[in-house]
């Protein structure tokens, strides 16, 4: 008897998200290049720019193709997003997050989820804990002060924006240099 487990057995690490468009990814490139020498952390690549609405976890491929089936519904109107200020979570002066947020968009993110998070029900996964903050993470760091001149750039970053078109259902493989990212469509 076999231990290695069949394929349709193997539990998937998803997430929705809204991705950033080409553009805008170019220029939180741009505005990440100025940041990393500033400190030496775990800053996300140009393919993890993005804003997660709803974290699934590790999840059976059944489990999946119902997530699919119940995001097919979620419908809304087109909008426009722009991050405009960073900050840190759980704070500024013990930082683990660093990221972008901003005003712009915010709400229409924020119904976005809750219509996600609402369709996802449906399946019976357990919703977050915490309320949702719509931010694009920056990079990861483990706790210690950060540097003035990278807060100074943090608090007064270039503007970024595009248009939120659509929501993505993304698996997350872990790997030892970081995550990688790729999409789950929603239709075959």
């Amino acid at each position: 008897m076999s231990t290695i487990p069949d394929a349709k057995d193997a539990l998937v690490r998803a997430f929705v998200a809204v991705n950033v468009s080409e553009p805008a990814a170019s220029e939180l490139e741009r505005f990440l290049d100025g940041l990393k020498p500033l400190a030496r952390l775990r800053w996300v690549s140009r393919e993890q720019f993005h804003i997660t609405l709803r974290f699934l976890g590790e999840q059976t491929q059944q489990t999946i193709e119902r997530v699919k089936g119940s995001l097919r519904h979620v419908q809304f109107a087109p909008f426009e997003v722009a991050l405009s200020y960073g900050g840190a979570f759980p704070g500024i002066r013990k930082p683990y997050v660093l990221w972008l947020s901003g005003k712009h968009g915010m709400e229409h993110l924020s119904a976005l989820a809750e219509d996600v998070n609402n369709a996802i029900d449906h399946v019976g996964l357990p919703r977050e804990k915490r309320a949702f903050k719509p931010h694009l993470t920056l990079a990861r760091t483990d706790g210690t002060l950060l540097p003035p001149a990278l807060l100074t750039k943090l608090e007064n970053p270039p503007i970024i924006a595009w248009r939120c078109e659509g929501f993505e259902l993304m698996r997350s493989r872990l790997t030892p240099r970081g995550a990688v990212y790729s999409k789950i469509p929603l239709s075959e």
